[in-house]
């Protein structure tokens, strides 16, 4: 990339953060209940998060979609820990708008949910309005700006990282309005590990009192 290409990007990628981090204060936090949801994953299943919540945690992984390389290379970042989340006893999703992207993209285990409109990504408060002088610059990489009410409205996902106990309730939350900085994995699988060691431990609990009664 030519020096010139690539202050152009640097320059690209600080407007949209800073447009971005107005937004961000209306993001869901740790601490708050979750909205539910019903998407369409890449093969037409149908995912619920109620459903998914059923079999364990959940984590979910907003991205920008296909047509952003920084998008991309944090879901392959996720991706490459997803056995050992499902070795957590969690499930993980990665959810973003649809996009078009002209370069074949590897097939990821991680299942991908369509995010039609950016439904999803505006219940959580994950969405912000593009400054026009990126508008042209999006569409060409492949991006598809929602339907929005307001004519002028040119909305994009922030980036972020959820996970949601089995109550529905959010439990970690990692929202950063520059896309090039996803969640550490070690971060997840730490917080994934403090709940497997609660639900153990209240499972022994209940064991033992169980026991106890039967004496």
């Amino acid at each position: 990339m030519s020096p010139e290409a690539s202050a152009n990007n640097d320059r690209a990628a600080r407007i949209a953060t800073e447009a971005a981090a107005h937004a961000v204060p209306k993001a869901l936090r740790a601490g708050a209940s979750a909205p539910t949801f019903k998407l369409l994953d890449t093969l037409g299943n149908v995912i619920t998060l109620e459903t998914a919540l059923q079999a364990g945690p959940v984590v979910l992984n907003f991205v920008r979609g296909a047509w952003c390389t920084f998008g991309e290379s944090s879901l392959v970042q996720l991706a490459s820990t997803y056995e050992k989340i499902l070795g957590a006893g969690a499930t993980a999703f990665a959810v973003a708008p649809p996009s078009r992207s002209s370069a074949d993209q590897p097939p990821l285990p991680i299942p991908e949910l369509i995010d039609v409109d950016m439904k999803v990504a505006c219940a959580f408060g994950l969405a912000f309005e593009l400054p026009e002088e990126l508008r042209s610059r999006y569409i060409e990489l492949g991006y598809i700006p929602p339907k929005c009410r307001k004519p002028d409205s040119f909305l994009v996902p922030i980036q972020a990282t959820y996970l949601i106990d089995q109550d529905g309730v959010v439990l970690l939350a990692h929202i950063d309005t520059d896309y090039r900085h996803p969640l550490d994995n070690e971060a997840l699988l730490g917080a994934l590990a403090k709940i497997r060691a609660r639900s153990t431990a209240r499972e022994q609990a209940a064991r033992s009192r169980g026991n106890w009664g039967l004496e």
